[in-house]
Order: structure tokens, then C-alpha cells, then sequence
């Protein structure tokens, strides 16, 4: 085994969305963090850490779709009225 070597690299589009994968687990992490903190420096703090690590998981969200990479799919408005129903029978059970 000592004498292993892989030569192996990553391109572009799998190291964005890699990159993509670590940012939206910090996301959770420090959502878990937050929501777990009573102190209000920590929270202030865990707070800051979460907004700029969102923004980082935007950026990268984007570099990607702009490569070509990654492709949001639009959904059209019959999807989106049943999205909503749903909701809504879901926010009437709840109250």
C-alpha cells in the first residue's frame, strides 16, 4: 500500500460542487448552532458565520449554473398553484 499512488484530480465542475456540498452542511451546522445557543454573543456571532457562509453557497450556486454546470429548472404555474394548495392544507391543519 505504501507505494500507491492515484493520480487523481478534480475538474472545475467537480470541485464546485464539492464546494457547493461543504457550504450548504455549514448552512445546516450553523442553523443547528443557533437554534442550540443561548448566549447572545454566541448567537450574534453563530449568526454573522451563517449569513456569510449562505452567501458563499449563493456564490458558488451560481458559478455554477454559469458554467453551464448545474441547471435550475423553472417550475411552471401548475406546479406552483399545487405547491401552494398543499401549503395551505398544511397551514389550515396547523392552526
Amino acid at each position: 500500500m505504501a507505494d500507491y499512488k492515484a493520480d487523481i484530480t478534480l475538474n472545475e465542475r467537480d470541485s464546485l460542487i464539492d464546494m457547493l456540498s461543504v457550504e450548504k452542511t455549514l448552512v445546516k451546522l450553523y442553523s443547528t448552532a443557533l437554534t442550540e445557543g443561548v448566549s447572545k454573543g454566541f448567537r450574534n456571532a453563530i449568526k454573522g458565520h451563517w449569513i456569510e457562509t449562505a452567501d458563499d453557497q449563493l456564490k458558488v450556486f451560481l458559478q455554477l449554473t454559469e458554467n453551464d454546470y448545474y441547471r435550475a429548472h423553472s417550475a411552471d404555474e401548475e406546479q406552483l398553484s399545487a405547491l401552494r394548495e398543499q401549503f395551505e392544507k398544511t397551514k389550515h391543519q396547523l392552526s
